[in-house]
């Protein structure tokens, strides 16, 4: 992944894992003051990076898988796309999420179920 001019890293290296159909897809997050980075473990069929502009969330809504384990984070975009993840950091990932959006005075919804 490439920094753009002036961007910089917030958090890197969180192991995730995204669900892209029935595929739950393991990789490596990296959130940065613009977008959040998605990158694909190479052992997958769908190995293709997901890159969300932080300016496009709408709300993040932590998920439980199996209705009881505290894993899951559900990002909804403006344009009406969702993208769920999986993961043991979820708070951490919420946090920087939101902390980095009120830096540069963007709103987001943050949602506990």
């Amino acid at each position: 992944m490439e920094l753009r001019r002036n961007e910089s890293i917030v958090k890197e290296n969180i192991a995730v894992s995204l669900f892209r159909g029935i595929e739950v897809v393991s990789g490596r997050l990296t959130i940065t003051s613009d977008r959040l980075y998605f990158q694909p473990h190479s052992l997958h069929i769908q190995t293709q990076p997901l890159e969300l502009n932080l300016k496009d969330i709408a709300a993040v809504e932590k998920r439980n898988t199996l209705f009881m384990i505290p894993n899951g984070m559900k990002i909804k975009m403006h344009n009406g796309q969702d993208h769920t993840f999986l993961g043991w950091k979820r708070a951490e990932i919420m946090g920087s999420i939101q902390d980095t959006k009120k830096e540069q005075k963007m709103t987001v919804i943050i949602k506990a179920r």
